[in-house]
């Protein structure tokens, strides 16, 4: 955090917030004053905006840290939480509201400066991604005004273009005219990474079993708002009610919100224009989104009018994106919730920002890794994986950062250790929730001095590394229940990415089955096998505690013993959880049993 930030203490104890502005002034920040209420610091606020907030959560008045929090985000102000009670709930609601880090009471001077360091990164990061993904997609919307086509092809560079800004799984296009023949209605829905499916004015039609007049008609009334919004929650459900093209969306592609951005022509041009977002997330889209809508709308309106002078009647129709067999970065799948994973990485890969990735086990942890090391500038140089749940405690400091020889009994030789080897490259710390509070408090240092020292010497080495973790522990109950440091916590915590479960993106088994089925056909040299609709039904129906890891080891088995054309899927496994006094017991049957209310599938 640079020492010219303004900030501002939200703290109702006067003793701890004066000891906090003591501890910030001698360190060289610059403090505007402290507030003991919401009410109190809002108005500090409006005076003189700051740069970042240290906010206690609980407060004089009605009002909470958490209720401010929210205030902050509209004002786009970074915000610390400040407390005494780290627990689970208090993390959790703390956590949803996105601040730049945690401190719990009573802190040590180190640990507050770790954290201004730390929301410093935050506020940089953010700030500079936010530029460079609008000066990028600038600079494209200007080439496709000298590079325009046909409109489909305009449209559906502007798919690609826009998906890092705003994330919509259908974008449609409509221009409506006084002229029926100058009609251009264009949808384009999200099939997977930078991968599109076209709908037109055809598709549409099929899609609704529409008469042509009803389907327009119905479009024209698609094309009355003046202003960007939103429409989300029951915003959106009365819009589906209303008959446009929010109906169609909602009701027979799924969508559960919208963003609208209207594109006000000239009185020279003809028509009205509008570009209209959709996701199947119901809270997807905020005030950051319509600003962002905002600032492009001038050089959309620039865009669209010149496309429009110098646009070719006789466009063609190119044939609908192919779908790539290997996936992205050799990650299989194409379910909305997988999408804004792959997005997330393109995002953060080029950066050199540490990145946290959870979720179970079976998700797919190592393969995001890869894929983000690969997509970095460091993809030449070394990706060096531990699994930190593999090593004994005593092994895992010298694994980490090795030891000099004669250091301790046993120890015959010299030995590099992990960071070491990761120098210019990226180190992958697996399942970091396995490491012991010791070990914890030696990699924060690490972390936070870029150097390392040998178990027996005395010598600081310096290391540039690129740090991923991974963990498929809760790690907020982990700080709350004193099994994980918050400070470790939050340094590696700069930029998090949860895997959703393959039970939560059931779109993806049936790609991942069959291309599991083909490459078990080439590994075992077998003919290729047909995935039959009852196979699918039965992987649908299956609740996948395993996850991926699960399902590919099934299908391996799958191939190995069917000797038909259809692949036969070997009995999925039914989990029995057994009451006891001490704990619950999970047995596995390879046949199915009798459904009980004890069975969870």
């Amino acid at each position: 955090m640079d020492t010219n930030t303004k900030i501002l203490i939200v703290e109702d104890n006067f003793i701890e917030a004066n000891h906090l502005r003591l501890m910030l002034k001698n360190a060289g920040y610059s403090v505007l004053g402290i507030s003991r209420s919401v009410t109190d610091a809002k108005e500090n606020i409006r005076k003189e905006k700051p740069g970042l907030v240290l906010l206690d959560i609980f407060l004089m008045g009605k009002e909470t840290g958490i209720d401010l929090a929210k205030f902050l985000k509209e004002e786009n102000i970074g915000f610390i939480y400040l407390s005494a009670n780290s627990s689970e709930d208090i993390l959790s609601e703390a956590k949803a509201s996105h601040p730049y880090g945690f401190l719990v009471k009573p802190f040590r001077e180190k640990d507050l400066l770790i954290m201004m360091q730390i929301a410093g990164y935050h506020q940089k990061y953010n700030i500079e991604s936010s530029i460079r993904k609008e000066q990028l997609f600038q600079r494209q919307l200007k080439n496709l005004v000298s590079n325009f086509g046909t409109w489909d092809e305009y449209l559906q560079q502007i798919c690609t273009s826009l998906q890092p800004l705003i994330p919509f799984d259908l974008m449609i296009s409509l221009y409506m005219t006084d002229e029926q023949k100058d009609n251009i209605l264009f949808g384009f829905l999200r099939t997977g990474f930078n991968e599109y499916q076209k709908i037109t004015l055809k598709g549409f039609q099929e899609l609704t079993d529409l008469k042509l007049h009803e389907l327009e008609l119905l479009l024209k009334n698609s094309i009355t708002e003046d202003n960007i919004c939103i429409y989300d929650g029951k915003d959106f459900q009365q819009k589906r009610s209303e008959p446009t093209i929010h109906k169609i969306t909602a009701n027979f592609l799924g969508m559960k919100s919208n963003l609208t951005l209207p594109i006000p022509l000239s009185i020279s041009k003809k028509g009205k224009f509008i570009f209209s977002f959709y996701s199947k997330n119901p809270l997807i889209f905020d005030e950051e989104h319509l600003d962002i809508c905002k600032r492009l709308q001038d050089n959309f309106i620039y865009n669209v009018e010149n496309i429009i002078a110098q646009q070719n009647e006789n466009s063609r129709n190119p044939e609908i994106i192919q779908e790539s067999e290997n996936g992205f970065e050799g990650i299989i799948g194409k379910s909305p919730s997988l999408l804004s994973v792959f997005d997330f990485i393109s995002q953060v890969a080029p950066t050199d920002t540490t990145v946290l990735i959870t979720g179970e086990s079976g998700t797919g942890k190592e393969k995001i890794a890869n894929a983000i090391h690969s997509l970095s500038s460091r993809k030449n140089q070394p990706l060096v994986k531990i699994n930190c749940a593999s090593l004994p405690a005593s092994l895992i400091e010298t694994e980490l950062f090795g030891h000099e020889k004669g250091s301790f009994t046993g120890a015959l030789s010299q030995h590099i250790g992990k960071f070491e080897q990761a120098n210019n490259g990226t180190l992958f710390l697996d399942e970091i929730g396995e490491i012991p509070l010791e070990i914890q408090v030696k990699l924060l240092r690490v972390l936070q001095e870029k150097e390392i020292e040998r178990i027996g010497s005395n010598k600081s080495i310096k290391v540039d590394i690129r740090i991923i973790a991974a963990t498929n522990r809760n790690l907020e109950k982990e700080v709350a229940e004193g099994r994980f440091r918050l400070d470790l916590y939050y340094r590696l915590c700069v930029f998090p990415l949860g895997l959703p479960a393959l039970r939560d993106r059931k779109e993806d088994i049936g790609i991942l089955a069959q291309y599991f089925t083909k490459k078990f056909c080439e590994k075992l040299k077998k003919n290729e096998l047909r995935l039959s609709a009852d196979s699918l039904k039965s992987l649908l129906t299956y609740n996948w505690p395993g996850n991926i890891r699960e399902l590919e080891n099934l299908i391996e088995r799958s191939v190995i013993l069917t000797k038909g054309e259809d692949l036969m899927i070997t009995p999925l496994p039914v989990t029995i959880t057994l009451k006891n006094n001490d704990s619950d017991t999970e047995l596995w049957q390879d046949k199915p049993s009798k459904r009980t209310k004890e069975h969870i599938f």
